[in-house]
């Protein structure tokens, strides 16, 4: 089945990216450490029509549940979701680590919850960031311990995305 395999891939990220990069409390120790991060300006990537439709299909792969979000909340449910993309790589590519990015996006989305109704779960925003590494900031991939990027190449590969250019880890 090849749903289960996809939504297997996205636990297995997600529980890399939350207890591998961050330990079992680091998200909430690094919420605490806001201060530290760097005050560098956000720049999201520019991406195609392409590229935000790809996003949006692999999301829908992975996660039946951003499925009936979508049929829910429509046309702002997609915009949520590739804002929600656009600014974990922003994020990431503003520098902080990973862990920091991971929070960044979940306080934005907090605010903006009112408007987006985006599924307020780790689950959700794990799938939603892995998916952006793949679709729509690749190049940022490099910014991710190799052990992501090993899970990011296995999550791709199942989705078949064409569009990500992940690279094996050197060394």
């Amino acid at each position: 089945m090849r749903r289960s395999r996809l939504q297997r891939a996205a636990i297995v990220l997600l529980v890399t990216l939350v207890v591998g990069s961050t330990g079992w409390g680091g998200i909430a120790g690094s919420a605490a450490g806001a201060a530290a991060r760097p005050a560098g300006s956000l720049r999201a990537p520019k991406t195609s029509t392409a590229q935000d439709a790809r996003y949006l299909t692999d999301v829908a792969q992975a996660d039946s549940d951003l499925v009936t979000y979508v049929q829910r909340y429509g046309s702002v449910a997609l915009r949520g979701m590739v804002t929600d993309g656009l600014a974990f790589c922003a994020f990431l590519r503003r520098g902080g680590g990973i862990d920091n990015a991971l929070v960044d996006v979940a306080t934005g989305a907090r605010v903006d919850e009112r408007t987006t109704h985006l599924p307020l779960s780790v689950h959700t925003f794990n799938t939603l960031e892995a998916l952006a590494l793949v679709d729509l900031c690749p190049s940022e991939e490099r910014l991710v311990p190799a052990s992501v990027r090993g899970e990011l190449r296995q999550l791709a590969a199942a989705l078949g995305s064409s569009s990500s250019t992940l690279t094996a880890p050197s060394g």
